[in-house]
């Protein structure tokens, strides 16, 4: 579980990435759902990553979006294909203009470390860019708690790290702090939960990238 001391540090780190999004919240993603032309994140790839999700869910499945930003483009997409979508994120200026943009999902400003997952609550969880930003001994305590959240049956669609790296760079003018494991070792931990991986894919940014993944809790489980 960590020392106190641990504890407190990650929620230093956690608190830089909130600091973080209330600052570049608007240079980071306009209110059209555009992001900043220095990402490689594009309204194209959310729509081709929520398709391959909602085909496998059912009309007004609750789906949860951990990390949500200012709703766009992922949670509109979600609501616009039927499903019934809660956005969390950190950042309360994300929230704030969450609330105003995708007004047909709810949006709760809070740290999901600290947020209640209610057992079997979920059809499906999503989180793009999101769980690279907490540190890795949260991201492990994190995805227990999904496991249960989800449904029997339920899915788990987010960006995880393709290669190990950690630390705090300037980020549209002001400190972010990111922490990866490498692809085999997320993958690994999705495994050791007994969630089913669907499937894997390299997401590339620049010259390095992230790993998109679709994972499962079994139908038992």
């Amino acid at each position: 579980m960590g020392s106190g001391l641990d504890r407190e540090l990650r929620a230093a780190q956690r608190d830089v990435v909130r600091r973080g999004y209330d600052v570049v919240s608007h240079a980071y993603r306009t209110d059209d759902g555009e992001s900043s032309p220095a990402s490689s994140e594009t309204t194209a790839a959310y729509a081709s990553w929520i398709d391959e999700l909602v085909v496998r869910l059912d009309v007004r499945a609750r789906v949860l979006d951990i990390g949500c930003g200012n709703g766009l483009p992922a949670d509109r997409l979600l609501v616009e294909a039927g499903m019934d979508v809660i956005g969390v994120d950190i950042s309360e200026v994300q929230i704030e203009r969450a609330r105003a943009l995708v007004p047909d999902a709810m949006f709760v400003c809070a740290d999901i470390v600290d947020f209640t997952l209610e057992p079997s609550s979920y059809d499906a969880i999503v989180a793009f860019y999101a769980l690279i930003h907490l540190p890795l001994d949260d991201q492990r305590e994190l995805l227990p708690r999904a496991f249960d959240a989800l449904r029997p049956g339920g899915l788990l669609l987010g960006i995880v790290g393709h290669d190990r790296w950690t630390g705090v760079e300037d980020y549209f003018g002001t400190p972010m702090f990111w922490d990866h494991a490498d692809a085999a070792t997320h993958l690994a931990l999705l495994r050791d939960l007994v969630f089913d991986v669907l499937w894997d894919r390299f997401v590339p940014e620049g010259d390095v990238g992230h790993t998109l993944v679709l994972a499962q809790r079994p139908s038992q489980a």
